[in-house]
């Protein structure tokens, strides 16, 4: 077991400014290198591991392996923003043609109860010399609640719930809503789309 159960300790005896202050001081998505996530999808079993820097897209970011496949990341000390890199291509007549290359925003910290946030990306791609396809890609989230979660992994306090729309239109549009749960000092916990579930069953933040 590689787990670092969160202290509960430190919240007993807290009020409500004084959980306020706790979580405004926490990290809710920690990206230290050495950091291992099992979660648990029904029967699956998927597994995050942050493995380092790399430089993509013309910016150093963090590598996150998920399922050994890997995911890029801007996270930098004073600033508000958690940004992913998103990476899409169309394949027309036997050629690949790019549809967005770029650092999409994900998380705005502080997280606050009932803010909201949106960004959306869009582009003209012409492809096989005449034809054209009008891309968007937007991501909106709101800050839906506090709350603690059970999961395997243990009981977690005062975690944040999130509640995602993103949209991806080319050709076809697809609109995918999902909620994730971030508990302070481990991360993402929790996520439901639909009827998928993922759960964290075990963790360890650091080396």
């Amino acid at each position: 077991m590689f787990r670092r159960l969160l202290p509960l300790a430190l919240l007993l005896g807290l009020g409500c400014s004084g959980m306020l202050f706790f979580r405004s001081g926490e990290d809710y998505f920690p990206l230290v290198r050495g950091s291992l996530w099992k979660f648990l999808a029904g029967a699956d079993t998927s597994y995050f591991e942050v493995t380092g820097d790399s430089s993509v897209g013309g910016q150093v970011c963090t590598v996150v392996l998920v399922d050994y496949a890997p995911e890029f990341w801007l996270k930098r000390s004073g600033t508000a923003e958690i940004r992913r890199f998103y990476h899409r291509t169309l394949i027309r007549g036997g050629e690949e043609y790019e549809l967005e290359a770029r650092y999409g925003l994900r998380y705005l910290l502080p997280f606050v109860e009932g803010d909201s946030w949106a960004e959306t990306f869009r582009d003209t791609v012409v492809v096989l010399g005449s034809d054209t396809i009008h891309y968007r890609h937007r991501l909106e989230c709101r800050v839906a609640g506090v709350e603690p979660v059970s999961i395997p992994a243990g009981d977690f306090e005062q975690c944040y719930r999130l509640e995602f729309t993103e949209l991806f239109e080319d050709e076809d549009t697809t609109v995918t809503a999902f909620t994730e749960w971030l508990a302070p000092g481990v991360g993402l916990v929790r996520r439901v789309s639909g009827t998928d579930e993922l759960v964290l069953a075990d963790y360890r933040i650091g080396p």
